[in-house]
């Protein structure tokens, strides 16, 4: 609405300048180049100021699941951007999602909070909207409702988790996957080693017992062996 008085203004004080010739023409040209003025005045309050709109910000959370199909452990990738001082998030909320999710990059936050609870992503927006379907009808010609102000994302992650960059998620399966027998051999040992050790202090261990002494300490060393792996490829 605004914009097209904006422009009928403009029309209305070149017709009256055009065919002026009496002194009340001369008055009318004068208030239709003040209406031009304010609404003008009105269009830029509203682009640069947002006169008429207000800040309306919306929360979600939705599960966190591993980026790509990793046995060994859950994985969160980022893809640098440029020169590397800015990356995008590339994230799964559900099992059976093809296709990661990315973060966007304009007037984006992204925030990493390890050893959390729950594997999960918050993700706060920002948008100016209309304040009333009264500013919609002037300005909708003028700015954009549900217009971005900016993202905030945070990934809430579980111990055991890892984040890394695509290159680097690329490494850690070839790695894995090149001293697989080697790991299994020493993962093998590791355990045997760990329930010799709980037997010569205890003798009548039953065999739960036992069995759940080896899951731990199977647990403990891919846990660590993990963790040196990823420390080689960073």
């Amino acid at each position: 609405m605004i914009f097209l008085i904006t422009i009928l203004s403009v029309l209305a004080f070149a017709v009256t300048n055009i065919f002026a010739k009496k002194a009340w023409h001369t008055v009318l040209s004068i208030f239709f180049a003040a209406i031009f003025v304010v609404s003008l005045g009105f269009i830029i309050a509203n682009d640069h100021y947002h006169f008429g709109m207000k800040k309306m910000t919306e929360t979600t959370v939705n599960p966190l699941v591993s980026t790509v199909d990793y046995k060994q452990a859950n994985l969160l990738l980022y893809q640098p951007l440029g020169n590397g001082t800015e990356m995008i998030y590339l994230y799964k909320t559900a099992e059976n999602q093809k296709k990661p999710k990315t973060t966007g990059t304009d007037h984006v936050h992204n925030h990493i909070k390890n050893n959390q609870k729950t594997n999960q992503l918050i993700e706060k927006k920002s948008y100016w909207v209309y304040k009333s379907d009264m500013s919609k009808l002037w300005f909708k010609l003028t700015s954009k409702d549900h217009e971005l102000i900016e993202e905030d994302n945070t990934f809430d992650i579980a111990e055991g988790w890892f984040v890394l960059s695509n290159d680097q998620a690329k490494q850690l399966v070839q790695k894995t996957a090149e001293n697989k027998n080697q790991l299994a051999e020493s993962e093998k040992t590791f355990a045997q080693e760990k329930l010799k050790d709980a037997m010569s202090h205890n003798p009548s261990l039953t065999l739960n017992e036992q069995q759940t002494i080896l899951q731990h300490a199977t647990a403990e060393f891919q846990k660590e062996s993990m963790k040196k792996v990823i420390e080689e490829i960073r």
